[in-house]
């Protein structure tokens, strides 16, 4: 697990620039052109993702993310970029430990006590990347209540802390989409209570509606 902090660079922010002869500061369009950029375009992912969490500790808090590539996408996820857009990370406070699926890498990124943090996930290769149709589990522990990635980022307080980026290949590469990871609550224990309350209605239930032993003896005794 690294750190991104503002006093580095991230491996995944590559800009790149050049300037024309005649005309200087113009950008070269050069890549976006080609024809590898035209055939990533044509391309689409559509992703979505649900975070469960349990206590891990004294206010501590393991979560498991589940990321899904939809059937319908026609491009693999190469990169998973977790609470984050382009220069905002939005959860309150930074992961303790990151545990990434395998073939996988992840990167915690910060830029300074205006910003908060974020997971970047990104495969090693190819064979690694999210297929249409697959799921992948990523997991991390953090300090952050369940409560707290459920709801807005107090650093940006507009934006829900879940809101996520993946992109077909590295970071900013195409295609991409942006969507929110969504809280898939737990099983309360008001909720195994009142099932085990129901079980047992049932079961009375049952019960009343059949005749006693004694009477079906004396029945078929008299018969």
């Amino acid at each position: 697990m690294k750190t991104l902090t503002i006093k580095s660079i991230s491996h995944s922010i590559r800009f790149a620039c050049e300037v024309v002869a005649g005309k200087p500061g113009t950008f070269l369009l050069t890549l976006l052109l080609s024809g590898s950029a035209l055939s990533s375009a044509a391309q689409t992912i559509s992703a979505s993702a649900g975070i469960s969490g349990q206590p891990a500790g004294v206010n501590l808090f393991n979560y498991t993310i589940t990321l899904n590539n939809s059937a319908s996408s026609s491009s693999s996820i190469g990169t998973f970029w977790y609470a984050w857009l382009p220069g905002q990370d939005y959860l309150p406070s930074s992961p303790s430990l990151v545990t990434p699926p395998t073939g996988w890498t992840d990167t915690i990124t910060h830029f300074g006590v205006t910003d908060g943090y974020a997971i970047e996930f990104f495969a090693n290769g190819p064979a690694d990347a999210l297929a249409p149709g697959q799921s992948l589990d990523f997991n991390f522990e953090t300090l952050d209540s369940p409560a707290a990635l459920a709801g807005n980022s107090p650093y940006y307080p507009t934006i829900p802390v879940g809101t996520s980026m993946v992109y077909g290949g590295g970071p900013f590469s195409l295609p991409s989409d942006q969507f929110v990871v969504q809280s898939v609550p737990e099983p309360s224990g008001f909720g195994f209570c009142l099932l085990g309350t129901l079980s047992l209605l049932v079961v009375g239930s049952r019960r009343r509606c059949s005749p006693p032993r004694s009477v079906l003896g004396q029945f078929m005794t008299r018969n």
